[in-house]
């Protein structure tokens, strides 16, 4: 329901006749309107770090683990309505839910990690600051995220993040790598969802 009318528009009592649950039964479980909210958050940004972690293949260089991370995370996005709805949600409360401000600090820590990595590595630049760099494509692949949502109900997420990692690879990758992720980059995209 999130994902067809947004959150504002959803009533209690809307969600509780899409649930099939009675009134009683919603409020035994949750106290607010909220915290349905908070339940959704939860679940779905489950998802998304799993897949971001589960994209982390030992042996393979971080920055690899960086490109392959964005193209799992945007097929959990559109193929979960749950994880759809989380990311609705966190637009909705970053500023002052504690879930949605947690999962934001957890994939900006978790990203930084592969970046720092990816720079001892030699294949991101150690001249620009690492922060500045999780900084930056953190927040460009969230917007978007936001746009392909707003625009196309997230059908077009691969591409957004594959365009936008063809645009910030060049500002963050060493020049002897540069090629390499390009090619990488391409292979990652082409790599597309049945249902797509």
């Amino acid at each position: 329901m999130i994902n067809e009318i947004g959150y504002p528009a959803s009533g209690l009592a809307d969600i509780i006749e899409r649930a099939e649950l009675t009134k009683g039964a919603l409020y035994y479980h949750f106290e607010s309107k909220e915290a349905v909210a908070t339940a959704i958050i939860e679940e779905g940004t489950d998802t998304i770090l799993g897949a971001f972690r589960s994209a982390g293949r030992s042996g393979s260089p971080a920055m690899e683990n960086i490109v392959h991370g964005w193209f799992v995370v945007a097929d959990a996005i559109t193929a979960d309505s749950v994880a759809q709805a989380a990311c609705r949600l966190l637009r909705t409360f970053g500023g002052f839910n504690p879930s949605a401000k947690a999962t934001y600090g957890v994939l900006e820590a978790e990203f930084a990690e592969r970046v720092r990595a990816a720079v001892e590595q030699g294949d991101v630049r150690s001249d620009i600051d690492a922060d500045a760099v999780v900084a930056t494509v953190l927040a460009s692949m969230l917007g978007a995220e936001l746009v392909s949502s707003a625009m196309t109900d997230g059908r077009d997420l691969r591409r957004r993040f594959a365009r936008t990692l063809e645009i910030l690879l060049p500002a963050i990758v060493t020049g002897d790598s540069l090629g390499y992720y390009r090619e990488f980059l391409a292979r990652q995209s082409m790599r597309i969802l049945p249902s797509s």
